[in-house]
């Protein structure tokens, strides 16, 4: 079951994001070269596939029909496009505001400090 949701979705990721739904139009294709084979019997698959992908395009009264056949044209695209942009850098420039604040100055006297208590840091712990 796990492996037939993952093709299920595998396979719709692929048709709505990749060129794979050109697939779908294939029966277009099959339909288009029936109604061309109608018109000349000595037509064969080879010559159509070149007259409508190597050749040049030709308006004729036709046209409309040609361009719904596989890969022949990419209108309606909504996939993700890929592309290395790099964005323009942006600069505020903020003038610098100095603000002239009194500047309080610690008092401190070390003579309250006992030169024990430095000497102590130093010393490795002991066991209890």
């Amino acid at each position: 079951m796990k492996k037939l949701i993952c093709i299920v979705f595998l396979g719709a990721y692929l048709i709505s994001s990749t060129e794979l739904r050109q697939l779908l139009k294939f029966p277009l294709l099959i339909e288009h070269y029936a109604e061309h084979k109608a018109e000349n019997h000595s037509l064969n698959l080879l010559q159509f596939l070149a007259m409508h992908y190597n050749d040049e395009n030709i308006i004729d009264l036709d046209y409309s029909k040609d361009q719904q056949l596989p890969f022949k044209s990419q209108g309606g695209y909504t996939g993700a496009v890929l592309s290395v942009f790099e964005p323009t850098p942006f600069y505020l420039l903020i003038p610098k505001v100095e603000i002239d604040l009194p500047v309080a100055h610690a008092i401190s006297n070390e003579s309250f400090i006992s030169s024990t208590f430095r000497s102590s840091i130093w010393q490795p712990p002991k066991a209890c």
